[in-house]
């Protein structure tokens, strides 16, 4: 194994020796868990994650791309939608239930839509 010598703040000493007290605490010997050991399983794990950006970051993968599309999408199906809703709403089978009126689904849609949205993203959220 390779020794690597570096300086971090007490901060950073102090975290690493509370994993060490904890992990003795759980039932580890002392020859299983020192400050190297965890100092090593955590370099480890920011390499990882290191490696796991910077392969994002290589992606062909294009946000504004696919924002654009599901906004089409989402956009051509509410208007394909509102259409048949339309066109629905004047088949005689449905032509003297008020639940089937187009101009009583539409808000009934809207507000359904809008008690679902608030409570996945509450006002405070929306705010910020």
């Amino acid at each position: 194994m390779a020794r690597i010598q570096a300086y971090v703040s007490d901060e950073v000493t102090e975290k690493i020796n509370l994993i060490v007290e904890k992990r003795r605490a759980e039932g580890a010997r002392e020859k299983d868990v020192s400050c190297s050991s965890i100092t090593a399983m955590l370099i480890e794990l920011g390499l990882r994650v290191y490696d796991a950006q910077m392969t994002r970051k290589a992606s062909d993968f294009n946000q504004m791309a696919y924002n654009k599309i599901l906004l089409e999408n989402v956009l051509k199906t509410q208007f394909a939608m509102s259409k048949l809703l339309g066109i629905n709403s004047l088949s005689p089978h449905v032509a003297n239930i008020p639940k089937f009126e187009y101009r009583t689904m539409v808000p009934k849609i809207i507000d359904d839509v809008h008690e679902i949205i608030s409570g996945l993203f509450p006002a405070e959220e929306l705010d910020e």
